[in-house]
């Protein structure tokens, strides 16, 4: 008898989720269910750029926690989501004005920074959402090798980069991300394009992902440009939670 072939798989993220984008973030949430998405990681930051302690929105947790599906589920997404320190080599400095605006926390940790930070952002989850996330996601997917070794100390059954997703136990999965820019005009019509093409070529992938930021909601273009990615998938891919890809 012939074995079925694997279902090719959608992992789905909001990112950024914060008291600080709280109307971005419903909003999000509410598109996202409209388009029938019922497993959906929420990345939360536990205290965005030293102002919004989930501890001190309780309406904004109460909230979160009503909206959430039994598909869903909660990933640690750095601490403050900015970075406290430069990057030190040409390379990192390049990727982190790349891919981030000072916003790569986790790009040049140590391991006892990382390892102290994560077990702060674990207990502000567990206190302000009564939540054990089941992994990690650095800020801009900018992190190092002590980081990683980090989030397994940890406990956390995962993080991810832009391309992989690295399980505490196991090989790394290719698995690239699509997500969109926003910050000027040219970034943003520039995502665009490239969402047209990485958004019919990535279900082609075994593991696809889809990373949504509040942030995309401030442009009725990137909003319309998500829903065009969802429809397709949905067509082509199984919406997944992460163990299920490592299964």
């Amino acid at each position: 008898m012939a074995t079925a072939a694997a279902p090719h798989r959608a992992l789905y993220s909001l990112h950024d989720v914060t008291p600080a984008k709280e109307a971005l973030v419903f909003a999000a949430l509410e598109h996202l269910r409209a388009l029938g998405i019922q497993r959906l990681a929420l990345l939360v930051v536990p205290d965005f750029h030293g102002r919004a302690d989930l501890r001190e929105f309780p309406a904004f947790c109460a909230q979160l926690r009503r909206a959430l599906l039994p598909g869903d589920e909660i990933l640690l997404h750095g601490y403050y989501h900015l970075a406290d320190a430069q990057p030190q080599s040409a390379a990192r400095k390049l990727a982190a004005a790349a891919l981030t605006a000072g916003e790569g926390e986790f790009h040049d940790l140590s391991y006892g920074v990382a390892r102290e930070r994560l077990a702060s952002g674990l207990d502000v989850l567990q206190t302000a959402l009564d939540v054990a996330p089941t992994g990690f996601v650095a800020p801009a997917w900018l992190q190092n090798a002590e980081v990683r070794r980090a989030v397994v100390d940890a406990g956390l059954g995962f993080c991810e980069d832009q391309m992989r997703i690295w399980p505490s136990h196991g090989a790394p999965i290719l698995s690239p991300a699509l997500s969109f820019a926003s910050r000027t005009p040219l970034r943003l019509w520039g995502s665009l394009a490239a969402a047209e093409l990485t958004g019919r070529l990535l279900p082609r992938q075994r593991v696809a992902r889809l990373a949504i930021h509040p942030n995309d909601y401030r442009s009725p273009h990137l909003r319309e440009a998500i829903t065009r990615v969802v429809t397709r998938w949905q067509a082509a891919t199984v919406a997944s939670r992460y163990h299920e890809v490592f299964q």
